[in-house]
C-alpha cells in the first residue's frame, strides 16, 4: 500500500462517483478504478458498493475513511517539511522518446512541484538504467523492459517502427515492404550495448524472417548509421514520426516505409527506483498516463 492509494480512496469516498473523483485527481477514471481495486485486493475487503455511475462505502470503507484522512494529513505535514528542501530533479530521456511524452512528464512535475528545477539527461537505455540504479537519476524514460526488485516501471506508449532504405535501392516503389524485400540486404545498427535486450529481440525477429546480414557500427553514432543506409549498403529500423533516430534521416535520400510482416513497435517505459525518496514518482507517472491518449 502506498499513500497515493489512500489519497485515491479518500477522493472516491468523498465524491461517491469515480468520474468526479478522477477529475478532482486530474487522472482518467480507468486508472483510478484499477488503483482502488489494487487497494481492496491488498486489504482483502471491498471498500465500495459499486452501482451504475455511483458508489457507496461498505462498512470496511467507512472504518477506513477517518484513518485515511488522519494519515493523509500527517503525510501532508511531512511533505511540507520535505518539499521545502526540494530543489531539483534529474530525468533521463531515451533517444526516441516522443515529444508529447516528454512534455507530459514535464507538465506533471510542474503541476505537483512548481518550484522544482528539472534537468533532462539524454542517453541510451543501459546508461539510463544504470544511472537510475545508482540514484543519479530520479526517473528515466527508456525503450525496453527492465527487471529486478530495485526498479519499478510503467509502460507509457508504443510507437510504430519503419524500415529506412536508400532512395536509390529501388525498394518501396509501391509503398510498404515485406521481409522478403529486405532479405538480400544487411540490417545496420549502432552498437547493441546501447539497448541489449531490444537489439536481441530485433536480431531474433529478423533472423526468423530470413534477414541474416548485419552491419554493426562502433559506438552510438546515429549520423554514421544514416550515411550507411543512404548509400544503399544496408537498411535499418526507425521509430515513426519523431526521436533521434528519425531525425538522423531528415534530409537524407532515404525512404521510410511500413513493414507489412514485421510486427515491430518501440515501447517507451518510465523506470524509477522502488525506494525513491522525496517526491512521488508513481503519482507523476499516473498523471502522465492520464494526459496521454489511450494506447
Amino acid at each position: 500500500m502506498e499513500i497515493r492509494h489512500l489519497r485515491y480512496f479518500a477522493a472516491v469516498a468523498e465524491e461517491l462517483r469515480f468520474g468526479r473523483a478522477a477529475a478532482r485527481l486530474h487522472m482518467a477514471t480507468s486508472p483510478l478504478s484499477r488503483r482502488i481495486q489494487d487497494l481492496e485486493r491488498e486489504l482483502g475487503v471491498a471498500l465500495f458498493v459499486r452501482r451504475h455511475h455511483k458508489v457507496s462505502l461498505t462498512p470496511a470503507g467507512a472504518t477506513l475513511l477517518p484513518l485515511a484522512h488522519d494519515l493523509l494529513e500527517r503525510f501532508a505535514q511531512l511533505k511540507r517539511v520535505v518539499n521545502a528542501e526540494i530543489r531539483a530533479a534529474v530525468v533521463g530521456i531515451g533517444p526516441d522518446v516522443r515529444p508529447e511524452l516528454r512534455q507530459a512528464l514535464l507538465a506533471a512535475l510542474a503541476a505537483r512541484h512548481p518550484r522544482m528545477e528539472v534537468t533532462l539527461r539524454p542517453a541510451s537505455f543501459q546508461p539510463l538504467v544504470d544511472a537510475v540504479l545508482a540514484r543519479d537519476l530520479d526517473l528515466a524514460l527508456v525503450h525496453e523492459p527492465t527487471s529486478g526488485h530495485e526498479l519499478e516501471s510503467r509502460q507509457l506508449a508504443d510507437t510504430p517502427v519503419l524500415a529506412a532504405v536508400g532512395a536509390g535501392t529501388g525498394l518501396g516503389e509501391h509503398g510498404a515492404l515485406t521481409a522478403a524485400d529486405l532479405a538480400h540486404m544487411p540490417y545496420a545498427s549502432i552498437s547493441p550495448d546501447a539497448a541489449p535486450r531490444l537489439y536481441q529481440r530485433i536480431d531474433r525477429l529478423l533472423s526468423e524472417r530470413g534477414i541474416t546480414g548485419r552491419i554493426i557500427l562502433e559506438g552510438h553514432n546515429l549520423a554514421g548509421l544514416a550515411h550507411v543506409v543512404a548509400s544503399g549498403k544496408a537498411f535499418t529500423l526507425v521509430s515513426a514520426h519523431s526521436g533521434a533516430t528519425f531525425k538522423a534521416f531528415v534530409g537524407e535520400p532515404v525512404r521510410l516505409l511500413a513493414l507489412r510482416d514485421l510486427p515491430l513497435t518501440l515501447s517507451t517505459l518510465a523506470v524509477w527506483r522502488a525506494d525513491h525518496p522525496g517526491w512521488e514518482v508513481a503519482e507523476i507517472v499516473d498523471a502522465v498516463q492520464a494526459a496521454l491518449p489511450p494506447r
